[in-house]
């Protein structure tokens, strides 16, 4: 199994509290179902990556702010941030603004960054229009592993570099 850069990190915190090896614990992880119970599902990786991206232009992002850009109603959006703050990845005070947490910001700029790999390889490299790349880039970010999309953008970067853009 291979794990993001943020996950091992908080891997080896966890290590480091309890005196285990780095690879006893990862063996414990493999032979349970924690890891497959932490991974988000694609709806809540999108909403992740909206609110990045909206905290990136505005800087308080509030329910409304997520409802309009994903064309969803508020108590779509309401019950989605309910999850997600359960699960630890944003901050919202009753009717407040959304705030990512550490563990958030570090997923959601996970899939940003996959998102924009694929949406560069489509566009760029595949030259799809840039309306089918975006499109197919949000439904291909989901689904590819980490040493697949850091093979693809080294692939992408050097392609780019060749074509000299």
């Amino acid at each position: 199994m291979s794990y993001s850069c943020h996950e091992k990190s908080y891997f080896i915190k966890i290590v480091k509290n309890f005196s285990i090896s780095v690879v006893t614990f990862l063996t414990m992880l493999d032979n349970s179902n924690i890891i497959s119970n932490m991974k988000l599902s694609s709806r809540k990786e999108d909403y992740l990556e909206t609110i990045y991206r909206l905290a990136s232009k505005i800087d308080a992002v509030g329910i409304s702010d997520i409802a309009r850009e994903r064309g969803v109603t508020l108590p779509t959006v309401k019950s989605a941030m309910t999850k997600l703050k359960k699960d630890g990845y944003i901050n919202q005070r009753h009717y407040g603004k959304v705030l990512l947490t550490d563990l958030g910001r570090a997923k959601a700029e996970e899939v940003y960054k996959a998102h924009k790999t694929i949406r560069a390889f489509l566009h760029k490299i595949l030259e799809l229009p840039e309306e089918i790349a975006e499109k197919e880039a949000c439904k291909m970010e989901h689904g590819l592993s980490v040493q697949t999309l850091d093979r693809l953008r080294d692939y992408v970067n050097k392609v780019l570099e060749l074509k000299g853009r």
